[in-house]
């Protein structure tokens, strides 16, 4: 079982359903693309992943504080987004051994 334990938190204050795509595009992006290379995942699963997530907040309609929520724990990676008491997306993947 890999050994990766962590938690990683971010919150967006005041975001726009047209922000989202550009924060994304730029800072989740790198975030995502640092954080899942460390963990040990290939460039083509963090492509898949960068995407679901694109795809899963491209459905936001409302505007306000967004929370994204990284995850690992007991072999396995969730990437959770949510807005206010609504999960906006979620996904997970067992870590890479």
């Amino acid at each position: 079982m890999p050994d990766h334990e962590f938690l990683f938190a971010l919150h967006l204050s005041d975001v726009g359903r047209s922000e989202w795509i550009e924060e994304i595009d730029g800072m989740l992006s790198d975030l995502m693309n640092s954080m899942l290379r460390h963990a040990g995942y290939t460039a083509a699963t963090i492509a898949q992943l960068a995407e679901e997530l694109r795809a899963g907040v491209a459905g936001c309609r409302t505007s306000g504080e967004c929370d994204v929520q990284f995850r690992a724990h007991a072999g396995e990676l969730e990437i959770v987004v949510t807005q206010g008491d609504r999960r906006i997306f979620r996904t997970s993947r067992r870590l890479p051994d």
